[in-house]
C-alpha cells in the first residue's frame, strides 16, 4: 500500500513540474499567453514624441486582436534631460530589464554606436527613426528622408519669396545626424538657386545648451537685417512663430516679400500658421515611426520576419493656410 502511495505521489510531483513548466513558457499566468517587451525611444519628452508614441499603442491594440496568443508590452520613453549620455542611460535600462527590441531616435550618430551595440549583442532587436544610426549594428530606419525634408524647407521658401529668400535658419541639436541631413539639404537648395537672390546668411542651434530659441532669433536678424525668410529645421518652429507674432507679422500668407518656414505639427506651430505668423511648416507623420517599429519588431521577434528594407520612408506634407483647417490632418495627423 506504502508503495503504490509512494507511485502516486511521484506521478502527481511530475504531472505538476510539468504543468509548471508549460505555464512558464507560455508566460506566467495570463492564460499561456507569450510575452513581448518592447520600447520606443525618444530623443526627449513633448508633444511632438507624444504624437509619435500613440501610433505604437495603436499597432499594438491592433495586434492583440490579430495575434491573441501574444500580450504585449510596449514602454515609450525618454530621459528627462536631453543629450547622450543620458539617453545611453536609458538605453542601458531597457537591456537590463529585458526588452528583446527597441526602436530609437538617436540623440547623437557616433555616440550612440557602442550602446546600439550592445543592445544587439545581447541579443535584443533594434531599430532606429526620425534620425539615423547607420554605422551602428541596427537593422533598420523608419522615418522622414532627412535631406529631402531640408530641401522642401528651403524650396518652399525660393517658390514664395519674390526676388529670392534670404534665409536665417533655427537649427537643431547639431549631433543628431537628421538635424546635419536637413541643414545640408536647406544649403543645397539656396546654393542651386543663387542666382535667383537665394542665400543662407546664418545657422544657429538653439538646443544643448544654447540660447534661448526666441533671442537667439531676434539676435540673427539683427546681425542680418538684409533677412527676410526665417526657417525652422526641427520640432522648435514655435520660437520663431513667437518672434513673428511679437513683432506682428501676421501677414505671412499674403506677403511674399518674406518667409516663415517651420517644422512639424506641435500646436504652437499648428496656431501660427492659422493666425498668419508662419507661412507653413512642413510635418511629418511621426506616429507612423512608432507604428511601423511596433510591427516590424513584433514580426522579428514573434514570427522571425525581417523588416525586408534598411531604410523604412515616412511622408511629410507642407501646411498652409489653404490645408491647415483639414479635418483629416488635425489632430490625428494620420
Amino acid at each position: 500500500m506504502k508503495k503504490i502511495l509512494s507511485i502516486m505521489l511521484i506521478l502527481v510531483l511530475a504531472l505538476s513540474l510539468v504543468a509548471c513548466g508549460k505555464k512558464e513558457e507560455g508566460g506566467g499566468d495570463d492564460g499561456g499567453k507569450k510575452k513581448l517587451k518592447f520600447a520606443i525611444i525618444y530623443t526627449a519628452l513633448g508633444d511632438f514624441w507624444d504624437m509619435c508614441g500613440q501610433g505604437g499603442y495603436l499597432r499594438v491594440e491592433e495586434l492583440k486582436t490579430e495575434y491573441p496568443d501574444y500580450e504585449i508590452e510596449l514602454e515609450c520613453t525618454a530621459a528627462s534631460e536631453r543629450g547622450l549620455t543620458a539617453q545611453i542611460q536609458v538605453v542601458e535600462n531597457i537591456i537590463a530589464l529585458g526588452y528583446q527590441a527597441m526602436t530609437i531616435a538617436a540623440a547623437d550618430a557616433e555616440g550612440l554606436t557602442p550602446v546600439i551595440n550592445q543592445a544587439v549583442d545581447s541579443g535584443m532587436f533594434v531599430l532606429t527613426m526620425d534620425t539615423d544610426c547607420p554605422d551602428s549594428k541596427r537593422t533598420a530606419f523608419v522615418g522622414t528622408h532627412n535631406e529631402n525634408f531640408g530641401r522642401k524647407l528651403a524650396q518652399f521658401a525660393v517658390d514664395w519669396v519674390d526676388g529670392g529668400p534670404k534665409v536665417i535658419v533655427n537649427h537643431g541639436a547639431i549631433a543628431q545626424l537628421g538635424m546635419i541631413q536637413r541643414l545640408k539639404g536647406i544649403t543645397d537648395v539656396l546654393n542651386e538657386n543663387a542666382d535667383k537672390g537665394a542665400v543662407l546668411l546664418d545657422a544657429q542651434s538653439t538646443v544643448e545648451g544654447g540660447p534661448d530659441g526666441q533671442a537667439l532669433c531676434e539676435q540673427m536678424m539683427l546681425s542680418h537685417p538684409d533677412w527676410n525668410t526665417t526657417m525652422c529645421d526641427s520640432a522648435g518652429g514655435s520660437v520663431v512663430a513667437a518672434v513673428w507674432e511679437e513683432n506682428g507679422w501676421n501677414d505671412a500668407h499674403e506677403n511674399h516679400q518674406r518667409a516663415s518656414v517651420l517644422s512639424d505639427d506641435v500646436n504652437q506651430v499648428i496656431n501660427a500658421v492659422k493666425d498668419g505668423f508662419a507661412t507653413c511648416t512642413l510635418v511629418q507623420k511621426q506616429w507612423q515611426w512608432a507604428y511601423h517599429g511596433v510591427d516590424f519588431m513584433f514580426k522579428k521577434i514573434a514570427l522571425g520576419q525581417d523588416p525586408g528594407t534598411d531604410f523604412y520612408e515616412t511622408s511629410t506634407f507642407y501646411v498652409t493656410l489653404d490645408n491647415v483647417y483639414d479635418d483629416d490632418m488635425y489632430p490625428n495627423r494620420q
